[in-house]
């Protein structure tokens, strides 16, 4: 690792980083101590606040520690040493670091750095470059030290993970510690979606939109900050990983289709109006896509996604730094048919795999263990809810069936297009949490069932939950 550059601290915090770090880490502490507070009596979830805080923040610590240590340097230290050298940007020509952050990457821009500010890496690279943008931001906060920033970062991010938390909490209020497991302790989204990476933002961007999108579109809701949320998080999206955008909005349109479609008393319109509403929201999810052509670049059609996982794969197959680290669902030859038919393959490696005995290396190692407990959670709810079972508890249940297909979606288009374990682990942190709540509400309403001969009985609340004032805690 080089850390010689005239224009990068070291790494490692300095006595001042730590003075720093411990004034940050007290604030963060008697914040999320005074929130909780504020809102347990209300709401008990709160009870986790703090405690999800900071294994969030642990996770970054840990993530800081064996990017340092371990493997010396990665894209991580590269987001970080070219947001450093936009904060040195601000203080010598600040006009041009904004117009940077506001992503304007002109040739004006790019001969504004020289050798006093450093020259940043992913210039070129709109969406490896959105995150160098906003990374420079917690850079400057944490006085240029890449420990100090990424805790920043962390503390940021995870208020997406809490706004998940709290939407499906609010939907299902006996599961909430099962829930807290899933969405905010799960081992491997700590670590991979708490450091400087694009992982971190674009969870966090999902969060919010999954949080904004039902308060709008499942509550009724109608705010003003909600739709601005949504805005906010679809462009963070957008800029950074496209494709979990692609993969995210068909899904949350359908969720608000069935929910419409259960509000619908009598059965025989429900019956008859019911394709005519799913394919209604889902020509205007569509249009979205379809008007988000050019920032969505290869994702707005069939056509580019296949042909960016085609060369993506390609890439990555071939790819020597990545040693034994790989897996192979199969050539594509960029057909429809070819493309599908890899779907089973490519999900089963985005969901269970690599297992502990694929790879070489520590961390593919620890992988493997999470993925095993993951296969045998999912394999132990399916089989006691039975395949029947299972289906007609995920079709009664927007909510579980939004979080079923977006991990479905997002595990096919990672999986089909990451051919390396390496790549795996960190790609596929978004979904985990989705797989994860849809199944503890397979077994939530599985455990309901008993005795009772129809789902409707155990399940009507959920599609009438816009008529139930909530308690305020936006926090």
């Amino acid at each position: 690792m080089n850390i010689a550059d005239i224009w990068t601290k070291s790494l490692f915090p300095s006595l001042l980083d730590y003075i720093i770090m411990a004034f940050y880490l007290i604030a963060m502490f008697i914040i999320a101590v005074n929130i909780q507070k504020k809102y347990q009596d209300i709401n008990p979830v709160y009870r986790f606040y703090t405690w999800g805080l900071f294994a969030k923040i642990a996770g970054a610590i840990a993530f800081c520690l064996v990017y340092t240590l371990y493997y010396e340097g990665h894209d991580t230290t590269n987001y970080y040493r070219s947001s450093e050298a936009l904060v040195n940007l601000l203080f010598h020509k600040p006009l041009n670091y904004l117009s940077l952050l506001a992503g304007n990457v002109t040739p004006e821009n790019r001969m504004a750095f020289d050798a006093s500010t450093g020259f940043p890496w992913y210039l070129g690279d709109y969406q490896s470059f959105a995150t160098v943008r906003i990374t420079s931001i917690f850079t400057l906060l944490g006085f240029k030290n890449y420990f100090t920033a990424s805790i920043l970062i962390a503390w940021f991010a995870y208020t997406g993970i809490w706004k998940l938390y709290l939407v499906f909490t609010d939907l299902f209020k006996g599961i909430y510690k099962e829930l807290a497991i899933v969405i905010l302790f799960f081992p491997s989204v700590l670590f991979w979606g708490s450091g400087i990476l694009k992982d971190t933002y674009t969870l966090m961007a999902a969060g919010w939109f999954v949080y904004g999108f039902y308060h709008l579109f499942i509550k009724k809701r109608f705010r003003v900050k909600f739709v601005f949320i949504l805005i906010l998080s679809s462009y963070l999206m957008i800029s950074i990983k496209p494709y979990i955008f692609v993969a995210l909005l068909p899904g949350a349109f359908l969720w608000a289709s069935f929910e419409k479609i259960r509000r619908i008393k009598n059965i025989f319109i429900r019956f008859a109006t019911g394709p005519a509403i799913i394919l209604l929201f889902l020509l205007i999810s569509r249009f979205f896509i379809t008007g988000l052509s050019e920032k969505l670049e290869d994702y707005a059609t069939f056509e580019g996604i296949v042909e960016k996982a085609v060369i993506t794969q390609d890439d990555l197959t071939r790819a020597h730094a990545y040693g034994e680290n790989y897996f192979d669902i199969g050539h594509l030859d960029g057909t429809f048919l070819n493309f599908i038919s890899k779907a089973p393959q490519a999900i089963f490696a985005a969901f269970f795999r690599p297992f502990m005995w694929e790879g070489d290396s520590l961390l593919i190692f620890i992988a493997g263990i999470e993925n095993m407990i993951i296969l045998l959670f999912c394999t132990f709810i399916f089989l006691r809810a039975g395949p029947l079972r299972f289906i007609r508890i995920i079709n009664r249940s927007p909510s579980a069936a939004f979080c079923l297909l977006f991990a479905l979606i997002f595990a096919f288009a990672v999986g089909i297009s990451t051919a390396n374990f390496g790549a795996l682990v960190r790609l596929r942190i978004p979904m985990l949490p989705f797989l994860g709540i849809a199944m503890f509400v397979v077994n939530f309403y599985r455990r309901r069932l008993k005795g009772i001969k129809s789902l409707i009985q155990i399940i009507p609340q959920e599609s009438l939950l816009s008529n139930v004032k909530a308690p305020k805690t936006d926090i």
